[in-house]
């Protein structure tokens, strides 16, 4: 696949774009690899797609067709999976780490679609290798009460860039990931529930304070409510995530 390319001392970074949709693929090569990829990173928010296209310099965008982009996604899904089991991806420093850092931890995990902020399948029915985990990560997306990043719903507006939740629609995912039972669905979930801990907003009654809470962060875990006064629809912590957790892999998202 030839395109162009950006060289950082001995890497080459080209962006990969599907045509008229939301998916992309980062695509790291060592000069002297003879094309073969060294590392990826796959985008499934339009958004923060956006931000890294009018962030990079142009020439290193390719705008390619979808049955190219399946590839740019299977061959990219491979090589992480490999390196996900191996506890040593994302190992390479590139210049455009700094776009990333914001947001690399809602890039797509490796060996899924769904699981990330957006998804990079080529319809519902298309799963990556991990499909338990990938199927919980695809119903959490199709949660019939969300908010998408910067929007206003339910009387609420959304500050982040990315998609929150009804807490049902959350508790559902929690249970989904703790019956694939599988170190893959804990690493999912408490990158999602402990790390991120991305709220979760449902009708309830107005919220007085916080009476227990945990963590450098405080992460609320017991509300104080005000049953005095009709219910409305508020933003709540993200529950705790209880599962086994290997630091080596979740590290690499920060």
């Amino acid at each position: 696949m030839i395109s162009f390319i950006y060289v950082n001392g001995n890497l080459l970074t080209t962006f990969y774009k599907e045509k008229d949709a939301n998916r992309m693929v980062e695509m790291i090569r060592m000069a002297n690899s003879d094309g073969n990829i060294s590392d990826c990173y796959m985008y499934g928010n339009r958004i923060i797609i956006e931000k890294v296209l009018d962030t990079v310099p142009k020439n290193l965008i390719r705008i390619i067709p979808k049955n190219e982009m399946n590839e740019c996604i299977n061959n990219c899904t491979s090589l992480l999976l490999k390196k996900l089991y191996k506890g040593a991806y994302h190992m390479l420093k590139t210049r455009f780490d700094y776009i990333r850092k914001l947001f690399k931890s809602f890039l797509i995990f490796p060996g899924t679609k769904w699981c990330g902020d957006g998804n990079i399948a080529d319809g519902y029915d298309d799963l990556g290798p991990l499909e338990e985990t990938d199927k919980c990560c695809r119903s959490h997306d199709h949660c019939n009460f969300s908010i998408s990043g910067y929007e206003n719903n339910f009387c609420l507006k959304n500050t982040d860039f990315f998609t929150k939740s009804h807490c049902d629609c959350d508790d559902d995912f929690q249970s989904c990931l703790k019956e694939s039972n599988n170190s893959v669905s804990n690493l999912v979930g408490n990158l999602y529930f402990n790390i991120l801990q991305v709220e979760c907003f449902e009708n309830e009654y107005p919220i007085i304070k916080c009476i227990r809470s945990s963590g450098i962060r405080k992460r609320c875990l017991q509300y104080k409510l005000d049953r005095t006064k009709p219910k409305k629809y508020q933003f709540f912590d993200a529950k705790l995530f209880e599962g086994k957790i290997n630091y080596r892999n979740i590290i690499r998202f920060f």
